[in-house]
């Protein structure tokens, strides 16, 4: 199981709101060309979080972005849920099976992975992803 390149986008550019000390709106460009992340896309995904209440827009000529809550209280799995929300955890990813019962050697090894997989993205906030990437970058 592989981010989207939409939940990854998502989580940068929530990730770049929470690392300006100064509480400031940052632009549409300003968050793609620090991110790149292509504009017209960017837009989208930033409307998505508007309308499930984790940034806020502003708009005008001096308007932008923000977070809408504390950068500590966004779990990755928020975003993930929000900019994939049939990420399909439940499905084997070489056979593709959703029953209950195996349908291959791997099918539960798959879900014991996706399980994990769940609780580490809902411990995870934008927070810690902004820390760790300043440690990074």
């Amino acid at each position: 199981m592989v981010f989207s390149k939409a939940t990854g986008y998502g989580i940068r550019a929530l990730s770049y709101l929470a690392k300006q000390t100064d509480v400031r709106l940052c632009g549409l460009t300003e968050i793609a060309d620090n991110e790149k992340i292509p504009p017209v896309y960017l837009r989208k995904l930033l409307g998505e979080l508007r309308r499930h209440r984790i940034i806020r827009s502003v708009k005008g000529i001096h308007g932008g972005y923000l977070l809408a809550r504390e950068p500590k209280k966004v779990t990755l799995w928020d975003v993930f849920m929000v900019l994939d929300p049939n990420p399909y955890l439940d499905e084997c990813v070489l056979c593709h099976s959703r029953n209950k019962k195996n349908s291959c050697p791997f099918c539960g090894e798959w879900k014991r992975i996706g399980n994990e997989l769940v609780q580490f993205l809902k411990k995870q906030t934008i927070a810690d992803f902004a820390e760790k990437s300043l440690k990074v970058g």
